[in-house]
């Protein structure tokens, strides 16, 4: 534990060094931005759910793609090969430190869209889980490119796929197309999410709650082993 706890705070001071804490508050401030200058005021728990949905899918899979890099081309990730800690406590703290960063970005956004009128309970939980998965499919990309465009390649095939679920979210298919789409994990992300700022049914809020708690593990299991093959079985 005591392990973990200097990886969390070296993960902490390298998101000062490699400038991620500026780009945050920047994109932050420019989705914030557009939210203000919506006509509707505050606007609907649908349209408030899409803009705290953009901030992490925006910090949890670019940002972290682009820090882990550099650490690559600093030669960080070889270290770890050598080292006593496991890539398990690596991604573990990369995860929570990225996650804490993009949950309070989140919380920023919601103040902005709302005028407070939202559950705090819900919202907790469902910032927390979207962060954590939006980061976990971050590190999951970025453990097996080799280069910034293998990054952006895969990056671009990843965030068409995740906001597919916004059109079952602003009603442009439903029925069964919407059914298709609901496996990907925004789409539960953006169930969550509305839940929190307007009531909905308990059980699609119990469900989406559980379905990306299990996206947490998967992709936790998922990313280890990927860093355990791409970069220290591969030394990449």
């Amino acid at each position: 534990m005591n392990g973990f706890a200097k990886l969390l705070r070296l993960e902490l001071t390298l998101q000062r060094r490699s400038f991620i804490l500026p780009a945050t508050v920047v994109s932050t401030a420019v989705i914030c931005g557009f939210v203000l200058l919506l006509p509707t005021r505050p606007p609907s728990p649908k349209v408030t759910a899409f803009f705290v949905f953009m901030d992490p899918a925006t910090i949890g899979m670019s940002f972290v793609g682009a820090m882990v890099l550099m650490e690559k081309a600093q030669g960080t990730l070889d270290a770890l090969a050598v080292t006593p800690v496991r890539p398990a406590a690596y991604v573990a703290a990369k995860a929570v430190s990225l996650t804490i960063l993009t949950f309070g970005s989140g919380l920023v956004v919601v103040a902005a869209a709302t005028k407070g009128d939202l559950d705090g309970p819900r919202l907790i939980v469902a910032l927390g889980l979207c962060s954590a998965v939006a980061v976990l499919i971050g590190l999951a990309c970025v453990a097996r490119a080799s280069s910034m465009n293998h990054l952006v390649i895969t990056l671009l095939w990843v965030s068409t796929t995740m906001y597919l679920p916004l059109l079952a979210h602003f009603g442009v298919v439903s029925g069964h197309a919407a059914a298709i789409l609901a496996p990907i994990p925004s789409y539960a992300m953006l169930v969550l999410l509305t839940s929190a700022v307007s009531p909905e049914a308990v059980s699609a809020q119990l469900l989406a709650a559980a379905y990306l708690a299990a996206c947490v593990a998967l992709g936790f299991w998922w990313t280890v082993r990927s860093f355990e093959r791409s970069i220290v079985s591969e030394g990449r």
